[in-house]
């Protein structure tokens, strides 16, 4: 697709320097696949995708929703992520990108009102390889059942929608939890981290588990070091020496307005075999980004 510029860390390809290198990386890539086969003769991986679509805000100019929504669902289809976490959606984003994304279905509410009002953080997903079971939300305050309740110190209402899935080709459930932590709050992003932390034990068991989300903080933070601490079970979904490179690319780019953006969008699992492959998606069409925020995907097995 012209115009889409990717960073890609692989993790069965590795970095050679020579002429070998093309071919190289077309046999790994080759084995990867291969492997990746069950033995049953099925492929058991999926993608999953974090992504904050930044809300219509008119003012953004060629960046302006109007102008990047044609360029994001084409993107996604191009992709083709089996489940997206999305951030920062309004109402008729969601509308929007729910029609132009055929094979897709989503779950999620306004987080003002537990309707359409306010953004959602609304979980995509491929129909034909995932059934909801459940799903519900959180808002992320010291009331979260308690629908709009704004929480700690937070500016605003946030909130973390979360979803159990069935896997239509393995026939396992899975866990999935999708959030946006407020950009204000330190206390909040602190406390949200032990809300989603306990909220998993409680209603997770041993299910697999995967939590998405912008959570306005670095690796350096402490709200990433109660979700990834001891005892949480969660890993973050770059945390291997093969995708370091990656790793450590910024997610927050600001439109360009950032020369050193932070890694603030995440993918965390737990009872996931293996990760093999993340990416940090840097797609641009001429001089307009995607989004305030690049795309994290994940290739799960």
């Amino acid at each position: 697709m012209a115009g889409l510029v990717t960073i890609t860390a692989k993790a069965r390809e590795g970095r050679r320097k020579g002429t070998q290198r093309g071919c190289l990386l077309l046999a790994l890539i080759a084995i990867s696949l291969c492997c990746s086969i069950s033995a049953s003769g099925q492929d058991d991986s999926f993608r999953i995708m974090t992504f904050n679509i930044r809300f219509d805000n008119p003012s953004d100019g060629i960046n302006a929703w109007e102008n990047r929504k044609d360029f994001v669902t084409v993107t996604l289809l191009e992709l083709s992520p089996e489940v997206i976490g999305m951030q920062e959606v309004l109402e008729h984003q969601a509308t929007y990108i729910d029609e132009n994304l055929p094979g897709y279905a989503y779950v999620g509410v306004g987080r003002d009102d537990g309707r359409t009002a306010g953004e959602y953080s609304p979980v995509f997903y491929k129909q034909d390889r995932f059934e909801v079971i459940d799903w519900g939300t959180l808002w992320l305050s010291e009331t979260p059942y308690d629908t709009g309740s704004v929480g700690w110190d937070a500016l605003l209402p946030r909130i973390c929608t979360w979803v159990k899935f069935k896997d239509l080709q393995s026939e396992q459930d899975l866990f999935f939890l999708n959030t946006h932590f407020d950009h204000v709050g330190e206390l909040a992003r602190t406390e949200s981290a032990r809300l989603i932390v306990d909220f998993i034990q409680q209603h997770a068991k041993d299910l697999k588990v995967i939590l998405t989300g912008d959570f306005n903080c670095t690796p350096d933070d402490d709200p990433y070091h109660i979700l990834v601490g001891e005892g949480s079970g969660l890993v973050d979904a770059c945390a291997h020496p093969e995708f370091a490179e990656s790793c450590a690319e910024g997610t927050f780019n600001g439109f360009g307005h950032y020369s050193h953006p932070g890694r603030i969008d995440m993918i965390l699992v737990k009872y996931i075999r293996e990760v093999v492959d993340y990416q940090v998606i840097k797609a641009m069409q001429g001089e307009m980004y995607i989004s305030d925020h690049w795309p994290v995907m994940v290739t799960l097995r």
